[in-house]
């Protein structure tokens, strides 16, 4: 639900910041730079770490020190570690879509969808009632156009693209809607808004299918129509949220590898983790379990937060020009 709904949410924000900015190739180009230098060189650290942590766990098994299953299994292949490097893992059908850092395979389909998005955009010319055509369309027969795409690359898609450009698509057609509403609404407008429409979308789905994608949309576009008085807008404006805000792309890049290494300490020292596959995902104890999950937590969150200072800002575009 969590990738459905920044899906739905970059799919607005997007819209919003670059659809008239795309008119011509090298607009397009341009794009796909900004959208590279915004994700790439966080990948390529946390690959890179998860590189060097299965090196280490080589050397510690070669010289007869426990360290779990083999280094460089099957989930860390050389193959699908040359498609993390060119962000296809979660793509093309030619790997295991969670391989090495299995977090980044949301980053896989976002980076391609944003190089599709801004094709379809160059191509429409920056139409804007094509394009509502073509996402109105595409909500109604995103399972066949998917289909089309994949038998262009016949049939090497991985339905994870389709996954995420069906919410990301929501997200941008709600980005039109919100701009041809002159008025803002409270917190109970929202919520109430909010509940009907998940009933309304329920009872559409007895006789015809609408993805649940377009309720977090929906949730999107109310959020956005909030007035700046109303409670949960100065709530999501708290400064600390908007600190975390800024962290979450990092935090969620590396929480994966700071709870794997946690494990494998725990297991190391033998404190309720196994190499046992049957008892490796948890100590048993919600307490340990709890404690364990608010460590890795604020470790992520210190270390997100250095990445964000020396990685994420120094290499993104801030500018358009």
């Amino acid at each position: 639900m969590g990738v459905s709904f920044f899906f739905g949410l970059s799919g607005f924000v997007i819209t919003l910041s670059y659809f008239d900015r795309i008119k011509t190739f090298n607009s397009l180009i341009k794009f796909q730079i900004r959208r590279f230098f915004r994700v790439y060189p966080i990948h390529l650290f946390v690959l890179l770490i998860v590189l060097i942590i299965q090196i280490f766990k080589f050397i510690l098994i070669k010289n007869g020190i426990p360290a779990g299953s083999e280094a460089f299994g099957s989930w860390y292949t050389l193959k699908d570690f040359i498609l993390n490097i060119f962000l296809l893992q979660a793509v093309v059908d030619w790997g295991y879509f969670l391989s090495w850092n299995g977090a980044a395979w949301s980053i896989s389909v976002e980076f391609y969808t944003y190089l599709i998005f801004g094709i379809i955009i160059f191509l429409l010319r920056g139409s804007r009632v094509f394009f509502i055509i073509f996402l109105i369309t595409y909500q109604l027969y995103f399972t066949e156009l998917f289909a089309f795409l994949d038998n262009i690359f016949y049939g090497n898609l991985q339905n994870t693209l389709n996954d995420c450009l069906l919410p990301f698509f929501s997200g941008s057609l709600m980005f039109f809607i919100y701009e041809k509403i002159k008025f803002k609404i409270n917190d109970l407008t929202l919520v109430f808004l909010a509940i009907i429409f998940y009933f309304l979308i329920s009872l559409i789905n007895n006789y015809l299918f609408i993805s649940v994608h377009l309720f977090w949309a929906f949730v999107i576009l109310l959020f956005a129509l909030l007035k700046e008085d109303s409670f949960i807008f100065k709530l999501l404006n708290f400064k600390f949220f908007i600190y975390l805000g800024t962290l979450s792309y990092s935090f969620y890049m590396i929480h994966q590898v700071v709870l794997y290494i946690m494990i494998q300490i725990l297991k190391l020292l033998n404190l309720g983790f196994s190499f046992s596959s049957d008892a490796a995902a948890s100590t048993g104890s919600i307490f340990y379990d709890t404690c364990i999950t608010v460590i890795y937590i604020s470790i992520s969150l210190v270390i997100a937060s250095g990445m964000n200072k020396y990685i994420e800002t120094r290499f993104r575009i801030k500018s358009w020009q």
